[in-house]
């Protein structure tokens, strides 16, 4: 359920961005918005079932989603860090560094793939968690949400110092997601040794994921609003 509530808000997220994104506005928040859209949609139980089928590999399509996520939040983290005026963490989020750890927890999550996919079709191999490398994988998977939001948080705390009430709005719903994304990452550390904690740390995901959105929805909205002012102000 909460798969779902994630990708009809990110698609709203995107949808309402996109009138910005016909003037050349806003491409790199839509990009990141549909990446993570797809992401979601492919993991939810009806889409994963109908679609890995058609893949010669079983539970192929988790890689595909993961791609996917990963390359949604290096878009959504750089246009954070943009917005914020944080030229350093931009280049962490998405310059060479950046990259580097992008790539070394792609090709991890990978090779891990390899030596444990089975022939169950679940997304995160979740029907499998007995299994300590799939536990290993769905920590990985966790692991560059959390890098993403460790370095945004600091820009975004200071944010909730501003004189602008719509971005403290802002500020206040990404910091939620971001420290729920580090939660989230800690809960799967548990998981390695406690399997059953895996199922509260998908619901720490999707209240995270929702959270950011919301931020980002909202950092949208306040400025269509001023955009608005600014030409009644001219006009």
């Amino acid at each position: 359920m909460i798969g779902y509530l994630i990708v009809v808000v990110l698609a709203a997220l995107a949808l309402t961005r996109l009138p910005a994104v016909l003037t050349g506005k806003n491409l790199t928040v839509v990009l990141s918005a549909l990446s993570i859209v797809a992401a979601f949609a492919l993991i939810t139980p009806g889409v994963y079932a109908a679609l890995d089928p058609l893949f010669p590999v079983p539970n192929a399509l988790d890689l595909v989603a993961k791609l996917l996520l990963f390359t949604g939040l290096l878009l959504a983290g750089s246009a954070v860090a943009r917005a914020y005026d944080a030229p350093r963490t931009q280049r962490l989020v998405s310059g060479l560094p950046g990259t580097v750890v992008f790539i070394v927890l792609m090709l991890a999550e990978v090779g891990i793939f390899a030596a444990v996919h089975t022939g169950t079709p679940a997304p995160d191999l979740a029907r499998n968690l007995g299994e300590p490398l799939v536990r290993l994988y769905s920590t990985l998977a966790t692991a560059y949400p959390a890098y993403i939001a460790a370095l945004l948080i600091p820009h975004v705390r200071a944010g909730l110092a501003s004189s602008e009430r719509s971005s403290r709005i802002t500020s206040r719903f990404l910091l939620v997601g971001f420290l729920l994304a580090l939660v989230r990452f800690v809960v799967a550390l548990v998981t390695l040794v406690l399997p059953a904690a895996y199922s509260p740390g998908q619901v720490v995901s999707g209240v995270a994921a929702i959270a950011v959105a919301l931020g980002l929805a909202c950092a949208f909205f306040a400025r269509v609003g001023r955009d608005r002012q600014s030409q009644r102000r001219y006009s």
